[in-house]
């Protein structure tokens, strides 16, 4: 075996460890049983031109069964009538919400940070539940949410949804940016048990507070310049004390986060730069470590012998895993050497547009902060949308 082919062997060997453990412990909010207490409950959903996304997602929003509960919608400038179409669906199903006109972000505001400080103002609930609008939920997912809030005592539960992936490039690419990095770096069971802020995640597709905890960890004020807000108010809820739950929800929870691959581009543009590192020395060794650990595995395969295989069978067990755990298809495990390599070519472009200051999301400049602070090398691994 060669020092290579050890060295990889060794990170993928780590890698498949933390894997399996998530496979086998990581907490699932479809087992969280029914809620003891029935507190408000706020879903806050953000939407900036999601008048296609709300035409499918919007009637799960107001099918929830949780009896205390009022939807606030923040149509956030939007250009294609987002809100009108909002409250047609919601007009058709006879349901109740409240859609707000949103306000140009302040100085210093990411656009995304400022529709959610918006809602949470708004909101009268006990519970405040960001709900992405390209997220679609089982009836049940409020009630399930309340029950992990509770049985945990947690401050914050956050989910990671099953992803609706459209078309080979997406089926590529989601899962080795999206989902992969969780799998293999970050032990689920054990963020919620440790106290260091560094062991920490969020997704802001979904992510509901206790108001005790939103407001001790300072809310989406307290990260209103970051890219990757979810991941900034995982690390402030655990810093602030309170308990972080991160648990996967793919029988509960689907999510398509893209509609074309130009958007997908556009997003990861704005997201992989800081997602790995947010500094040229950080970013330029995350990428090379996932690199080569995610495609040395095929140049050693090709000399066939039985030591140079073992890299290989790593990764494919590490793939396998994660298509059991967020249940996706196989081909996604088929693509992975396409997926690797059109994702570090994507990060390579976001840290040139981060770099140039030339990063937009759905129109709006999105603002870069020269001065950003590491992301901690697990921990920002989900955290995919504003």
């Amino acid at each position: 075996m060669s020092g290579l082919d050890l060295l990889c062997g060794v990170l993928l060997g780590a890698m498949l460890a933390v894997a399996l453990y998530n496979l086998w412990t990581a907490p699932r909010l479809e087992r969280a049983g029914e809620p003891a207490a029935l507190p408000a409950v706020s879903i806050l959903v953000p939407a900036r031109d999601e008048a296609e996304n709300l035409r499918r997602t919007l009637p799960s929003l107001l099918a929830q069964d949780y009896p205390r509960l009022e939807v606030l919608l923040l149509d956030d400038r939007s250009r294609d009538g987002t809100g009108e179409i909002a409250r047609s669906i919601a007009a058709d199903a006879g349901a109740s919400l409240r859609v707000i006109r949103g306000t140009e972000p302040p100085a210093g505001w990411v656009g995304k940070n400022w529709a959610c400080h918006q809602l949470a103002a708004a909101a009268t609930g006990e519970v405040l539940v960001f709900w992405d609008a390209d997220v679609e939920a089982a009836p049940a997912a409020i009630r399930r949410t309340l029950a992990a809030l509770q049985g945990h005592r947690a401050g914050a539960v956050t989910a990671l949804p099953r992803q609706r992936l459209e078309g080979w490039m997406q089926a590529a690419v989601v899962p080795v940016v999206a989902q992969l990095p969780v799998l293999a770096l970050l032990p689920l069971r054990l963020i919620p048990i440790l106290r260091s802020p560094s062991l920490s995640m969020a997704n802001g597709q979904w992510i509901a507070f206790t108001r005790a905890a939103y407001a001790s960890c300072g809310g989406h004020a307290g990260v209103r310049g970051e890219v990757l807000e979810d991941v900034a108010l995982g690390r402030r809820i655990k810093a602030s004390g309170e308990r972080l739950l991160v648990c996967v929800a793919p029988s509960l929870l689907a999510v398509r986060m893209y509609g074309s691959a130009r958007e997908m581009r556009e997003g990861f543009r704005k997201n992989l730069y800081p997602l790995l590192g947010g500094r040229r020395l950080p970013f330029a060794a995350m990428l090379a470590l996932l690199s080569f650990a995610w495609l040395y595995p095929f140049a050693a395969a090709v000399r066939g012998t039985a030591t140079a295989l073992i890299p290989f069978a790593l990764l494919a067990g590490l793939r396998i895993a994660g298509a059991l755990l967020f249940r996706h298809r196989w081909r996604t495990v088929l693509l992975h050497p396409v997926g690797v390599l059109a994702a570090a070519a994507l990060a390579v472009e976001s840290w040139i547009g981060h770099a140039r200051g030339a990063v937009a999301w759905k129109g709006r400049r999105v603002p870069i902060r020269k001065d950003a602070p590491e992301a901690d090398g697990a921990g920002k691994a989900s955290a995919l949308r504003a």
